[in-house]
């Protein structure tokens, strides 16, 4: 998705599953603004932060397949 960098190129399964449960915590932060009564800007912010975690996930588990470290 986003741009191949030295960064990408040396990830490892453990990256990977960090990321997934970096991802996972999506569902406690959404709740922590919910029992904020937090506005929708916070939202969309959360959204944009988590569409970037997303992201990174996305681009480590490319590079393994890649790699074949993954199958």
């Amino acid at each position: 998705m986003s741009g191949e960098n030295t960064e990408t190129t040396t990830r490892s399964r453990f990256d990977l599953e960090q990321e997934i449960l970096e991802c996972w915590k999506v569902t406690n932060d959404i709740n922590m603004l919910v029992d904020k009564d937090a506005s929708a800007e916070n939202f969309k912010v959360l959204a944009n932060y988590y569409e970037l975690k997303f992201d990174r996930l996305w681009d480590t588990f490319e590079i393994l397949i890649q790699q074949e470290n993954i199958k």
